[in-house]
Formats: C-alpha cells, sequence, structure tokens
C-alpha cells in the first residue's frame, strides 16, 4: 500500500469518527424533542390511537437514522477525496463523486488482499456484482418464507391479532432466536401459550391452596366458621384467640355440650 494511500485511510477514519460523534449527539437531541413532542396528554386514548402514534414515531426514527447514515456516508466519501486531492492514486484519474470513491476503495481492497488493483479490478468487480445478486435472492427468498409463515399463522389462528402478538414483549423474549431459525410462527406462539398456561395453571393452584389454608387457620374462625350445624369443634375452640372466644362464648357453651 502506497504512503499516499495509508495517509488517505487515516485521515477518513478520523474525520468520518469525530463526523458519527457529532451526528450521535444530534440524532439523541432529535429524538427527545421528537418524544416531547408526540407524548399524549389527553386521557382515554384508544388502542387504534395508541398503535397509530407509536408506528409514527418509529418511521420518524427510521428515517432519521437513514438521513445520518447518508450524511455519513457523504462525508466519509468527501473526507477521501480531499485527502487524495482529488485524485486516484491508482489510475490518477479525478475523483468527484461516489462512484470514483467506490472505484478507488474496490482497489485499496484489492491491493490489501495482495492483488493488482488496476489488473484484478474487473475481475473484483464481477465476483462484487455475483455477491450482490446472490444476497439480493437470499433475502427476497427469507422474506418470501416469512410472508408465507405469517399468512399460515393467520389460517391457523385467525382469532389472533398478529400485530399486537408481535408487540407484546414476553412473546418477543420467548421467540428470540427461534426466528432467526425460521421456526414456524405458528409453532413458537403454541410454545408460548403452553408456557403462559402452565404459569396461570400454577397461579391459580397457589391462589387455591392460600384460600383453602386461610379458610382452614384456626385464627380466621369467626361467628360463621362453625359446621353445618352451627356448632364448633373442640379442636377449631382451641385455636380460637382469647378475643375471638370472648365473642362466641355463648356458641362455645353449646357447643361443648356435643364433644
Amino acid at each position: 500500500m502506497t504512503e499516499e494511500t495509508k495517509t488517505a485511510q487515516t485521515t477518513e477514519e478520523s474525520e468520518v469518527s469525530s463526523h458519527a460523534d457529532a451526528g450521535t449527539g444530534a440524532e439523541t437531541v432529535n429524538d427527545a424533542a421528537f418524544e416531547d413532542t408526540n407524548t399524549p396528554t389527553a386521557e382515554g386514548e384508544s388502542d387504534a390511537d395508541k398503535q397509530g402514534r407509536e408506528q409514527n414515531a418509529a418511521n420518524a426514527r427510521r428515517r432519521r437514522e437513514a438521513e445520518r447514515q447518508a450524511a455519513l456516508k457523504e462525508a466519509r466519501e468527501q473526507a477521501i477525496i480531499d485527502t487524495l486531492k482529488g485524485k486516484n492514486p491508482y489510475t490518477g484519474e479525478p475523483m468527484k463523486d461516489s462512484a470514483d470513491v467506490d472505484e478507488y476503495l474496490a482497489m485499496r481492497e484489492i491491493e490489501e488482499k495482495g492483488g493488482d488493483p488496476l489488473t484484478d479490478f474487473s475481475r473484483h468487480h464481477k465476483e462484487k456484482a455475483r455477491e450482490q445478486v446472490a444476497k439480493e435472492k437470499e433475502n427476497e427468498e427469507e422474506r418470501g418464507w416469512y410472508r408465507s409463515d405469517a399468512e399460515a399463522f393467520k389460517a391457523k389462528h385467525p382469532e389472533v391479532d398478529l400485530d399486537k402478538l408481535i408487540q407484546d414483549e414476553g412473546f418477543q423474549l420467548f421467540a428470540d432466536g427461534k426466528v432467526e431459525k425460521r421456526v414456524p410462527l405458528a409453532e413458537i406462539y403454541e410454545g408460548y401459550i403452553k408456557i403462559v398456561g402452565g404459569f396461570e395453571k400454577q397461579a391459580q393452584k397457589k391462589a387455591t391452596q392460600l384460600l383453602a389454608n386461610k379458610k382452614a387457620s384456626p385464627g380466621s374462625l369467626s361467628s360463621t366458621n362453625t359446621d353445618g350445624e352451627g356448632y364448633y369443634t373442640k379442636e377449631q375452640v382451641q385455636g380460637m384467640s382469647p378475643k375471638e372466644i370472648h365473642e362466641n362464648y355463648d356458641k362455645i357453651r353449646a357447643s361443648m355440650k356435643r364433644w
């Protein structure tokens, strides 16, 4: 790698890093300002209004991120052109725009891999083009699979609002790692329901047991905690507090005749 190319690479990384730091700070301010102006102040906001507001906020964040990335790319390209004084060190031709910068970066990559930037450029360019085509094909196939999977889920579970489901934090945690492996959405959902159902059954069982324990606890006895005929058992009386004995003295006396 030539000294001129090394200098260009070092300078470019420094300038882009500084620009990125500034862009990050601006992005934080913009996000804060956006959230402040979009926080609802009125009560009774409907689910549809809330979902629409959240979608608008997400779209705005994506737009700002795209703008930030575009600004970074422009700054990086200009840093390269300025550092190289507007000339490609490999070809000696002027550098004016993105196409010229892309050509220079491709040649630099060839050189870093031990190739010849001039004689190997055509082959390198063709390889990159093939890789791009293959990647696009892979992405389209992936998008097609997810579209088909979503349709299959809706057909199998028409009672489920898919948009709300994928926004559920519990479901997101459960599905993490499974979606990337292309586990069918219906399979993920059914597994999630089993887990949630199991937790609910355990909670219900625990609540029932606590209620039963409370009813059976001696300390919970009152004038209504008697047998079917309105009498206390010996064990119930033995478990009463002095206050409960005082409050239920007459019934206790009547119950003692049946022991």
